[in-house]
């Protein structure tokens, strides 16, 4: 079989993309019985396989992403003579007889439309039902979009199965204590902190993420760190520097994967309150090194974090300053919370994703 892979959300410096990169990594390897078809949108990571033989990788360009999806791959998946289209986006092309695949990636435009500008609700309402029913398969980072899926949109349960992402294996546990003081001193971090991996976006809720820290503040001293594009612009917007706030908090901005398992193995815990996470890698990341993780009790992260997170209503500050202080000042509780984020996070591999996203696959033949 011939399977055209569109990757167009490879660079992404966000979930998608790193979805997209670490499954291409694993699954390509692990399925030489099928012929791969690449399709880049920009020559970043061209001839990134060229050393399997089974794989081939084209650059296809187009004006915008429409065209990109709706008119030149199609176009190159007929030249290319693929059987199956699969994209690791949301979309699939409409104008073409291939059967075709793709990954949904939540349904947070349905169940918080308020997290979005108006018109892109519009669309997304206008197209998701279209791409959903133009798929012979779909499939989705976890049961909970599944099922919103199933429940909001009808999408058949027979066509739609859950794929839940991964972890790749440089998330661990670190006892090389140079590489760790080294990241320390790089980023200038206190001994103790609260870390949050997340991106400027009213989804990942850093306006009750910060209440919560001005309120713990109020209690005890505690520093928070932040990764993640655009939050430095939270400085002005909620006025960090006037009450003193600024000065227990430190803004990394975009931080590679490289370097986010060491500071998951500084941090003293890691808090992701999201309005609605339809996964969220940094929750695997941060259990894969053995960093206790504080959660929202909404969304996928209950079914990702399982026993081993501390679930919080993302909607109440003082509930999450409450769950921070229990963690920052209870050893045998983060010691608990350890072991068991490590054992959960055994479950979220990207070897794994890649093993039943080929089953999927295959189920196409």
């Amino acid at each position: 079989m011939r399977i055209g892979v569109m990757l167009r959300a490879i660079e992404e410096k966000q979930g998608i993309g790193i979805y997209s990169l670490n499954l291409m990594d694993e699954l390509l390897p692990l399925d030489p019985s099928n012929h791969y078809v690449l399709f880049y949108k920009t020559p970043t990571y061209l001839g990134r396989y060229a050393h399997l033989p089974h794989v081939e990788e084209r650059l296809v360009t187009a004006p915008g992403k429409f065209a990109w999806d709706q008119i030149r791959i199609p176009w190159e998946a007929r030249k290319a003579s693929v059987d199956v289209i699969f994209h690791t986006k949301f979309t699939v092309p409409f104008a073409t007889g291939r059967k075709t695949v793709m990954t949904v990636h939540g349904a947070s435009w349905f169940v918080r439309p308020e997290l979005y500008p108006r018109l892109d609700i519009a669309y997304i309402r206008t197209v998701m039902p279209l791409y959903c029913r133009k798929a012979d398969l779909i499939l989705a980072n976890s049961e909970l979009t599944r099922s919103d899926f199933i429940r909001i949109l009808g999408v058949p349960p027979h066509k739609i199965r859950t794929v839940r992402l991964g972890t790749h294996p440089r998330f661990h546990v670190i006892s090389d204590t140079a590489r760790l003081d080294e990241t320390r001193r790089k980023y200038r971090l206190p001994e103790t902190f609260i870390f949050s991996v997340i991106k400027r976006d009213p989804r990942k809720n850093f306006k009750n993420l910060i209440a919560a820290f001005r309120l713990l503040r109020q209690r005890m001293p505690a520093s928070l760190v932040v990764a993640g594009i655009g939050c430095e612009q939270y400085i002005e917007e909620y006025r960090l520097a006037e009450d003193g706030t600024l000065q227990d908090m430190r803004f990394l901005g975009w931080v590679d994967q490289s370097e986010l398992p060491a500071l998951y193995n500084l941090a003293t815990c890691m808090l992701f309150p999201s309005v609605y996470e339809e996964f969220g890698i940094p929750t695997c990341e941060a259990m894969a090194c053995g960093c206790p993780v504080i959660v929202s009790r909404t969304g996928a992260l209950p079914e990702i974090a399982g026993d081993a997170g501390l679930l919080v209503d993302p909607f109440d500050p003082a509930d999450i300053a409450n769950a921070l202080e229990r963690v920052l000042t209870d050893a045998a509780l983060r010691a608990e919370m350890r072991q068991k984020g490590l054992a959960r996070a055994t479950l979220f591999t990207w070897r794994r994703c890649a093993e039943e996203t080929r089953d999927a696959l295959h189920a196409l033949r």
